[in-house]
């Protein structure tokens, strides 16, 4: 194939990959907005697709169904977490103060009215879709990832498992708040950091 062909088929190639892209944020964006209008009732399929202004042909040449739409929304939104939480822990060069941000970043989300509504929203649809114990592991990685890292520096014993249990405590404490419709009081958050980094035997 000559250049100038080649570079014909990649410029097409381009054109339908924003188009996917585009198509594929535009859905994402509505299932959460339908999602946090409707919850704790299911979201259906056709008001998502309305919501979004696309068709029932656009939305399953993407998903398979709503199931994978929920993962994939959750997904973005841990993406969006992850980054935030990157971002604060890069302010320290100590792991505890790391280890600190990160529960403090996590807990945080509850104070945000918009983030909070979407959490409760996903977390609520994620509990009723098949395999939603793995799935929830699967989608989280990214935040027990950024948690690993100074735990791990701290040179203790079996990382793995001390990683897991700050991350499934902060997750739950999040959760519990999410739960009762506000954010956990300051005290609680420092009683709770402290209690942690004692656990990780680096207070």
């Amino acid at each position: 194939m000559s250049s100038r062909a080649t570079a014909a088929v990649d410029r097409a190639l381009d054109k339908r990959q924003r188009q996917a892209t585009a198509d594929v944020e535009r859905i994402l964006v509505a299932a959460a907005a339908v999602m946090e209008r409707t919850t704790p009732a299911d979201p259906r399929v056709s008001d998502i697709v309305a919501e979004a202004g696309t068709s029932n042909k656009t939305f399953y040449r993407y998903f398979t169904g709503k199931d994978d739409l929920i993962l994939a929304v959750m997904e973005r939104g841990i993406g969006i977490v992850a980054s935030y939480l990157d971002h604060q822990m890069s302010k320290e060069s100590e792991p505890t103060a790391q280890i600190a941000r990160w529960i403090r970043g996590v807990l945080a989300q509850v104070g945000d009215p918009q983030l909070a509504n979407m959490s409760r929203a996903v977390t609520r649809q994620l509990s009723v879709t098949q395999n939603s114990g793995q799935a929830d592991l699967r989608v989280t990685q990214p935040l027990r990832d950024l948690l690993y890292r100074p735990v791990s520096e701290l040179g203790i014993d079996e990382p793995d498992r001390a990683t897991d249990t700050v991350f499934t405590a902060a997750l739950g404490m999040m959760r519990r708040q999410l739960s009762l419709d506000q954010p956990a009081v300051a005290d609680d958050v420092d009683y709770f950091i402290s209690f942690c980094l004692k656990g990780l035997g680096a207070e």
